[in-house]
This record gives structure tokens, sequence and C-alpha cells, in this order.
């Protein structure tokens, strides 16, 4: 490694940029530069360490094991310093310009975007909902990256890294057609599995959902689809004499559009615990407090 008298502090700001996004292009966009300044910025700081940092993966660029050595070492250093003075210069929601991103899925995003759009209409404040990947690592690398600032979803993984907030719990209700030509006002556990079934395929865990909700093992159903999305499940029910669980909140919203009734599961349900992640170096960040709070507000 070279040695250098002054070096240039700023060097280590794109570099940690970088290798958060990825992209010369996205850290020249997230630190308001161009991007040549970027990628002579890297040059420099690669001749500060004497190696490589980056290659080339396609249209992408990986760091190399010593920039991810670097990154490891610098960048909660280096955040809690920024951290530090964002903190001494505050955070008010009415003046301070800031974007933030929450992966959750389209469930918790039904509920949350449409009130966190109305608290955010008059603030130079945006919040941006985003599909959260399919497994556990991706979303929790994401957060750690700081790509995201909030993760909302059930059973994620936890380590020192991160702190976690029980948002809410959801009950579990059985849907099915107004129109079902067998079921009426309720529905027995043989009625349960004599009819087919819209089953939810949750990616993450690679089961369906009444397979993740239930500690008993079911007997086989009859599938009449497999959905990823509990909007095109409902969809399917109101066109067919099959069935599905779903969220009861969830359900509640859709029973007249898609001309649906909900039923008590013959059978036992856990709930769905609902969490709230971050990263835990912004446990006293003021912006990600206030962005918390305003969650937390939602679901009281």
């Amino acid at each position: 490694m070279t040695l250098h008298k002054q070096f240039d502090v700023n060097l280590l700001r794109v570099f940690l940029a970088v290798c958060r996004t990825g992209s010369y292009t996205l850290a020249a966009d997230e630190l308001d530069l161009t991007q040549p300044s970027v990628s002579n910025a890297i040059s420099r700081f690669k001749a500060v360490i004497g190696e490589e940092l980056f290659v080339r993966s396609g249209r992408n660029i990986k760091p190399t094991a010593m920039a991810n050595y670097l990154y490891e070492q610098l960048n909660d250093s280096f955040s809690n310093i920024e951290q530090t003075i964002s903190g001494l210069e505050g955070f008010n929601a009415a003046t301070s310009e800031r974007q933030f991103v929450i992966l959750a899925g389209d469930v918790v995003s039904h509920f949350l975007q449409p009130a966190l759009e109305k608290i955010v209409k008059d603030l130079p404040i945006e919040i941006v909902f985003r599909e959260p990947p399919d497994h556990d690592e991706d979303i929790m690398e994401k957060l750690y990256l700081e790509q995201a600032d909030l993760v909302i979803d059930m059973q994620l993984p936890m380590d020192l890294r991160f702190e976690k907030r029980l948002l809410m719990r959801e009950l579990p209700i059985c849907v099915v057609s107004k129109e079902h030509p067998r079921i009426g006002d309720k529905i027995s556990r043989d009625e349960y599995f004599d009819e087919r079934h819209v089953v939810i395929k949750m990616r993450r865990f690679n089961l369906t959902a009444v397979d993740l909700l239930t500690d008993e093992v079911l007997p086989a159903r009859k599938v009449y689809s497999v959905k990823s999305s509990l909007l095109t499940a409902f969809d399917s029910l109101a066109s067919s004499d099959s069935l599905c669980i779903s969220p009861r909140r969830y359900a509640e919203e859709y029973t007249d559009m898609f001309n649906l009734k909900l039923l008590e599961p013959p059978f036992k349900m856990n709930g769905i615990d609902i969490e709230m992640v971050w990263k835990r170096k912004h446990d006293k960040n003021p912006a990600h407090i206030w962005l918390r709070e305003q969650v937390l507000s939602l679901v009281k």
C-alpha cells in the first residue's frame, strides 16, 4: 500500500457508495457526482491501496476480495461519523429532503403505502415501496448495504447487525365466492379438503401459505391454481368454486370487488406476525426514527 501524507477522505465516500450500489452510475447519482468523477476517484483509491478493487462482470461490476474486506472494515465507522454529524444537524421532516426505501410485500404495501403517502404529501420526503427479493440473505444484504431503510415482512432472519419490532399480527381467514355452490356460512374440515384450492406460494419459504401457518401436517389438497399474489388469487375465486387462505384484513378490502365471503378456517392456524427490521446503526438516527414512528402510528 502506498503511503500518502494527505489522504483524501472523499475517496472513501465514493468507494463505499460504489460497493453499496454495485455501479459507478448509481454511485454518481447517490453522491450527486458525474460518472467520470466516480471512476477517477476509484482509480485514485486503487493507487492508494495498490490492488484491484472492482472487476467487470457483464454490464455490472463486482468488488474484489480486497474491496469486500475494506468495505466490512470501513463502512460502519465511516457511516457512524456521517450519522453523528447528521444527528447534530437534526432532522426536520418539514425541511429535510430525503428518500426512504421500504421493502415489503403486496399485503403490507396495500395498508401502509397510501397512508404514508398522505403523511408526506406536503413534505420534501419520498417513501418508495419495493418488493423484497425471494431469498432471506438477499433481503438482509440490501438492508445491510443500505439499499433499503426498512424491511417489513414475516419471519425475517436476525443477527447482531439488525434491530426488529413486531408491527402487527394478521389473522388468517378462509375465502370463497359468495356464489359457491356447496359452501354456506361455515366450512367443515371435510368440506375444506374436498374442495379445490387456490394455493398461495410463499417464494421466500418454498411453502404454501397454509403449510407455513399451521403446525399440523395437512392432507394433500386438490389444487385449482397456484398464485404468488393474493389479488390474482381473489380473481380466481370469483370465477370458480375454489377457496384460499388470506390475511383477514386484506381479504376484507376485496370482498365487494370480487363478491367473496370470509369463513373461519376449520383447523387451528397461527397468526401472521409482521415485523419491522432496520440496521442497528440507524437505531438512534433522527431520520430513521421519524420513519419508524410514522409506520408505527399507522398500525396502533
